[in-house]
């Protein structure tokens, strides 16, 4: 049987097959007339674009090739398929599917949603963010936000903060102030009822008396480096009994970007502290 073929890096077979594919013009390579005599001498080879040390098996490895009859537009080719799968296999294992709803039962490739965010929470040690367009007091929700404080109380550092929504009904002509003030004393007090509590921001716009107004429809949720975007809002029958699906993110940028945007949102004053 074949040797296997050495456990190079992501950078390493990127920079083999940079040298092994006379169309990337890539300066360590040499002229494209010269790739024929590549592996008549693999340590030559390994040397010239710079991965000699270290690298006695797949110098090793490229001779047996050779020897056995292998060409450099095969091994290109074995190259380009290692990184493909590579990258494949990275991309699937940072992001991963969430359900609410029916359980699909065995054979099930899915996660609960539910049981995800509590364990985004459990680990958040820097950055928490929780948007939603609404949320409503039940048992899981007030379950979660015991587990939120417990983990502010836990880590004083812990930047908390919550994107909601507050909402104006039809006919309804009260103030922005007012129904700011309605929800403070008849939703979050109740949702939130002790210190400390997180920053809580709310977009403006969905309480303005014009005929063109908006909402915050965004639901999401950033850990530190961890993400998941869905179409769930923080209520008991979003997470435990409606039809709804996510994407869990293991993608620091990702978290980075959905962060900053809000950041910079609440910095322009697109976003509002309910006070």
């Amino acid at each position: 049987m074949a040797a296997a073929f050495p456990n190079l890096s992501t950078a390493e077979l990127e920079t083999l097959l940079a040298a092994l594919d006379p169309h990337r013009g890539d300066s360590q390579r040499g002229d494209s007339g010269s790739l024929a005599a590549d592996l008549a001498d693999p340590p030559a080879f390994l040397a010239r674009i710079g991965l000699a040390t270290g690298f006695g098996s797949l110098s090793a490895w490229l001779e047996h090739w050779r020897a056995s009859g292998g060409s450099r537009e095969a091994l290109l080719l074995s190259v380009q398929a290692l990184l493909d799968q590579r990258r494949s296999d990275a991309a699937a294992r940072s992001i991963e599917l969430v359900w609410s709803g029916p359980d699909a039962g065995a054979g099930s490739v899915t996660r609960d949603q539910s049981v995800l965010i509590r364990q985004l929470v459990e680990r958040a040690e820097q950055r928490l963010l929780l948007t939603t367009y609404a949320f409503y007091n039940g048992p899981f929700i007030k379950e979660l936000f015991q587990l939120i404080r417990t983990r502010m109380v836990a880590h004083p550092t812990l930047h908390v903060r919550m994107v909601c929504n507050i909402h104006r009904d039809r006919g309804d002509t009260s103030s922005p102030e007012t129904l700011i003030r309605k929800f403070q004393q008849q939703t979050w007090s109740r949702l939130w009822p002790e210190p400390p509590a997180p920053a809580v921001f709310f977009d403006p716009r969905s309480l303005s008396l014009e005929r063109e107004k908006a909402v915050c429809h965004v639901k999401a949720v950033v850990a530190d480096q961890e993400l998941l975007v869905t179409s769930a809002n923080l209520t008991d029958a979003a997470q435990l009994s409606n039809f709804e699906l996510g994407l869990h993110l293991g993608s620091s940028a990702h978290a980075d970007d959905v962060w900053d945007h809000f950041e910079r949102l609440i910095q322009q004053g697109l976003l509002q502290s309910v006070g």
